[in-house]
């Protein structure tokens, strides 16, 4: 059984296990995204005003203490996954050649 420290808002275990704790910061980053999802629906910004957004209301919340963590290929994965998904829900897909595609390839 690993022991588990709260550090300035970031949870350390004695195992050096950060997936909890990045799962954990995804999961906040979603609940950030649905709270100002008023704001990233609105037709009345543009596309680099949302990327804006983006940068200074969601990805601190999930990359805050990111210096001091050592990832596993699978938590980085899942770090560049939740931030594709952002910017998919901020560019919208693209429909070309019969296959939907991100507007970033």
């Amino acid at each position: 059984m690993s022991s588990r420290v709260h550090i300035l808002g970031t949870l350390i275990r004695n195992d050096n296990s950060i997936e909890k704790e990045i799962l954990r910061r995804i999961l906040t980053g979603n609940i950030t995204y649905f709270v100002a999802i008023s704001l990233f629906r609105s037709r009345l910004l543009s596309r680099a005003t949302e990327i804006i957004l983006y940068k200074t209301l969601i990805r601190p919340v999930v990359s805050c203490g990111a210096e001091a963590w050592t990832l596993t290929k699978k938590e980085e994965q899942a770090v560049l996954i939740f931030e594709r998904k952002m910017f998919r829900r901020i560019y919208g897909p693209k429909y070309e050649n019969g296959e939907w595609k991100c507007w970033m390839n």
